[in-house]
């Protein structure tokens, strides 16, 4: 057992910190429920019945994962030429279908009927064997688009993910926005095996319990113009996965009695034990080389955060800066964690498990303290199976706050999940409010859907609902396909009034920041040396008569080594419970 409580790489997201996020979801706190929205009032999005890139004919597309274009520096939307760009994964329901295209709307203009479609960004005629996946876009300073985003190759492999860029280069005239061409097609990385998971690293483990990322880059230019990637990834073999994270105290987060219970329930749990001993998610960063066109990696840093055994996903990174402040934000599911316990309380009371997680620093390389305490910024309302079902939530600054931020995502879970003709779309968005204590809170204040810049025109409060107007007629209480889910004990929530002024003043210019200094790369740690063998316990006069083995229930053969293992950690667990005076500890075994 490592009684360290020091994470070995980046920020620990803890077991503790697991529990508060799904906590803070079942009972819909309204600090961070996302506000109820008018479903009566969403639509599919006009601009996405276009040309398919895979087909090239038209057809209604899902929209999911979007960003903007943004200004390399403030994060703000950019204006390009009077227009704001916005990329996103579009493809056809029911089909492997997963490309970027290009949207664009005049700078400004917030209603989601005026979005337009420049098309596919790679073109027609592409496979559903190599996909595109998100990440993130700046504007370069000859006014070109440098795209970063992630290829996903599944020919003859399973989501092999690269972090990607490309460079696209736009016209616009009296006609709207026009792709001219798209170079320096390539990638930029794939993991170094130490810091980051590879993907060989991933196929030798051959487990379906594992799983494996490397997606959604977000790149930050510093004002000396030194660029960053910050992305999803797990762990390498500095920190990597594996039954030992089990014992490794820094990982639970609680206080002594919450940390053993909580491994006696990860041990006797056999649903959790698989996915905490792949858990290994995290938030990485790469410097890049300063061709901003064709970039490579200049060095790789250890992770911003990590979760191993409690995560094995943490998406769509994405970097705000607020003031002197870098604020850090990854959408995730509890189903991608380790406490089946808190996921069907989820399920069970909202019908969803999905949330938004936030991290502050003095400094873009961190290190990073978690928001609220346990890092819930963003929770689920409703079903997963409802219209106004949100997900991948990505943060855009406020110009002239720098105290909020707007978040976006999009809505209706895609394969007409919500009924019949019934597709992913824009959401409406909302804003967050930080407060000077790192803590946050979500305003009652929503805009109409798919609005990329808050300004005053862009409160909407007919898109706002409530627990019975945020869903369709027969929405209540439809069962959707998962286990030990039957109703909802659904709680209303109201977000917040802010108390500042609707018309905010204008704030004072911020010092410019200095550029954090560089960490280096570490090195690889030596070989650890081999502990003491522990002395042999006596063997008692009168063994205890064994009990008859449990029936296993399920369909999986039996492995040689892990009850063993677990066994043998039995027996050294009486001395910490009774060092710890929790002897009394009931075990329970769930199939």
């Amino acid at each position: 057992m490592n009684f360290s409580k020091a994470a070995k790489s980046g920020t620990q997201m803890t077991y503790n910190d697991l529990k508060k996020i799904g906590e803070a979801l079942v009972d819909q706190d309204p600090k961070y429920a996302i506000p109820y929205f008018n479903a009566s009032q969403i639509k599919n999005m006009p601009a996405a019945y276009t040309r398919d890139a895979e087909t090239g004919e038209y057809a209604d597309l899902d929209i999911w994962d979007s960003w903007p274009v943004q200004d390399p520096v403030t994060g703000y939307v950019s204006n390009w030429n009077g227009y704001q760009l916005v990329i996103a994964m579009m493809g056809r329901p029911h089909h492997e279908d997963n490309h970027i295209y290009l949207l664009y709307n005049k700078y400004g203009d917030n209603d989601f009927s005026h979005w337009r479609n420049a098309g596919s960004i790679f073109g027609y005629n592409e496979s559903p064997l190599t996909q595109e996946w998100s990440g993130s876009a700046i504007v370069n300073s000859d006014n070109s688009i440098q795209l970063f985003y992630t290829i996903n190759d599944t020919n003859n492999a399973i989501n092999h993910q690269k972090l990607a860029s490309a460079t696209m280069y736009l016209t616009a005239d009296n006609d709207g926005v026009h792709i001219n061409n798209v170079e320096n097609n390539h990638v930029v990385f794939a993991g170094d095996g130490y810091h980051y998971q590879t993907y060989d690293q991933w196929k030798a483990a051959n487990s379906f319990a594992d799983n494996y990322t490397l997606r959604d880059g977000h790149v930050v230019q510093m004002p000396n113009g030194d660029r960053y990637l910050v992305f999803e990834g797990n762990t390498g073999t500095e920190n990597y996965q594996g039954e030992d994270q089990l014992y490794n105290w820094s990982n639970y987060g609680g206080n002594d009695r919450f940390n053993i219970e909580s491994l006696f329930h990860l041990l006797s749990s056999d649903v959790d034990y698989k996915k905490a001993i792949f858990a290994n998610g995290a938030l990485g960063i790469i410097k890049l080389t300063n061709d901003e066109k064709n970039p490579q990696v200049e060095e790789v840093y250890t992770p911003l955060v990590t979760s191993n055994m409690v995560s094995d996903e943490l998406e769509r990174p994405n970097v705000v800066k607020l003031g002197d402040k870098y604020y850090l934000f990854s959408a995730t599911r509890l189903s991608r964690g380790t406490n089946i316990d808190t996921l069907n309380k989820a399920n069970k009371v909202v019908g969803d498990n999905v949330a938004m997680i936030g991290y502050v620093a003095d400094s873009l390389t961190g290190p990073y303290k978690p928001l609220n305490g346990s890092g819930v910024v963003v929770t689920a309302s409703v079903p997963a199976n409802w219209r106004t079902a949100t997900y991948s939530y990505y943060a855009v600054p406020v110009e002239g706050k720098e105290n909020q931020l707007l978040i976006t995502s999009y809505m209706t879970n895609r394969g007409e999940v919500a009924g019949k003709g019934m597709n992913s779309t824009w959401a409406p968005s909302f804003i967050v409010q930080i407060n000077p204590d790192d803590t946050t809170m979500v305003l009652a204040k929503v805009t109409n859907q798919g609005d990329w810049i808050w300004d005053e025109s862009s409160n909407n409060n007919n898109m706002l609902g409530n627990i019975q107007t945020a869903a369709l007629p027969g929405e209540f209480g439809k069962p959707i396909d998962w286990d030990l889910i039957g109703g909802y004990g659904l709680k209303p929530h109201d977000p917040a009034t802010p108390n500042d002024p609707e018309t905010p003043t204008t704030p004072e210019t911020p010092e410019t920041p200095n550029t954090p200094e560089t960490p280096k790369t570490p090195e690889n740690p030596g070989t650890p040396q081999t502990p003491d063998t522990p002395n042999t316990p006596e063997v008692p006069l009168t063994p205890e008569t064994p009990k008859q083995p449990e029936t296993q229930t399920n369909n999986r053969l039996p492995q040689t080594g892990n009850n063993a293992n677990k066994a043998m950690i039995g027996l050294g667990m009486g001395t910490l419970l009774s060092m710890f005076g929790l002897a009394g500890i009931n075990k329970r075994r769930v199939n």
